[in-house]
């Protein structure tokens, strides 16, 4: 990877991490999911890159993953999750399932050789660990 994107992505990557954590300890959704969907695009492109120089399909897969996890993270209010115990555990549910993800992709990025330096392989393990706080954390009573 060519040190000059590595250097700005890993930036761009703390800085993101950073805006999860504080909507993650502050309670606030729509900050959370900023820094958590912004994040997922960094993959995203990363994989693109690496698509570009080994026609490799198995990016694509996880170019694939990374837009669904876009998706679903979008800062959007569409519904009010105070009155609606189905939206809440529906967020749950999408909450592990982001967790899933970025675990696997952790472990990927550590384990594999698939031409991404190690250390975001441990961003993608703090993402987790912010979605989890957030999952289980106990709801803040107004």
């Amino acid at each position: 990877m060519n040190p000059s994107i590595e250097i700005g992505a890993t930036f761009i990557c703390f800085i993101l991490i950073l805006v999860a954590l504080y909507g993650a300890i502050k309670q606030k959704r729509e900050v959370l999911l900023f820094g958590v969907c912004f994040f997922s695009t960094l993959p995203i492109m990363g994989e693109l890159f690496n698509y570009a120089e080994d026609s490799n399909i198995f990016h694509l897969v996880i170019i694939m993953v990374f837009i669904v996890q876009v998706v679903i993270t979008l800062p959007i209010r569409a519904y009010d999750s105070d009155r609606n115990s189905l939206v809440v555990a529906l967020n749950r549910k999408i909450g592990y399932g982001i967790i899933t993800a970025n675990v696997c992709q952790g472990i990927l990025v550590l384990i594999e050789d698939i031409n991404v330096p190690r250390h975001f392989g441990y961003m993608h393990f703090a993402i987790c660990l912010i979605m989890l706080y957030s999952v289980i954390r106990p709801e803040k009573r107004v």
